[in-house]
């Protein structure tokens, strides 16, 4: 069984997302660790792009924010969001106070299913490339986590992948894939 990665696509195509309020920030509100978060209210966020480019970079359907999660747009959330509410959930954002909102996708699935004695580690001893054990990977279709990895990936198995893709590609979302892994850095 392979394991994929569900990510955002290049950074240097569409403008990232990042919070506009430094306490958000500070107070670890967007803190990827597999749990479940409960938002009083939605954080403000808003596009960043460099002003030394010459041509702005547009949102995507789904961007980046932090490693290990995604924020969709209100059409990602309705072509994909079903799907991904099963294993996680999809916390309402405020983008840039115009009403248009985002969703913060935050993985709750974790299954431990690395096997961290045969994954490349860096020279800390954090996993850099995952080997999994095929046994303990979902079989049904299945968005997860890993607790060695869950601040940087997001898993998707094959059965998940089969589903997600198509969908992806009907409703031509830009800046999501479920890509190969690749080592992380570190």
């Amino acid at each position: 069984m392979t394991v994929w990665e569900l990510r955002y696509t290049s950074v240097n195509d569409y403008a990232m997302v990042v919070s506009l309020d430094d306490h958000d920030s500070l107070a670890g509100r967007f803190r990827i660790d597999g749990t479940p978060k409960n938002w009083m209210d939605r954080p403000l966020v808003g596009f960043a792009d460099s002003t030394r480019r010459k041509n702005k970079r547009p949102p995507a359907d789904v961007s980046a924010m932090v490693p290990g999660a995604l924020i969709l747009s209100e059409r990602a959330k309705d072509a994909i969001g079903p799907f991904l509410a099963r294993f996680g959930q999809l916390l309402e954002l405020d983008c840039d106070g115009t009403g248009e909102i985002r969703y913060f996708y935050n993985v709750t699935n974790v299954v431990p299913c690395v096997d961290v004695e045969r994954s490349q580690k860096t020279q800390l001893g954090d996993v850099k490339m995952e080997s999994f054990d095929d046994s303990l990977v979902p079989k049904e279709a299945a968005i997860f986590k890993d607790p060695s990895t869950l601040k940087v990936r997001i898993y998707i198995n094959d059965a998940g992948k089969a589903i997600v893709d198509p969908v992806i590609a009907s409703a031509k979302l830009t800046g999501i894939e479920c890509g190969l892994l690749a080592p992380l850095r570190g």
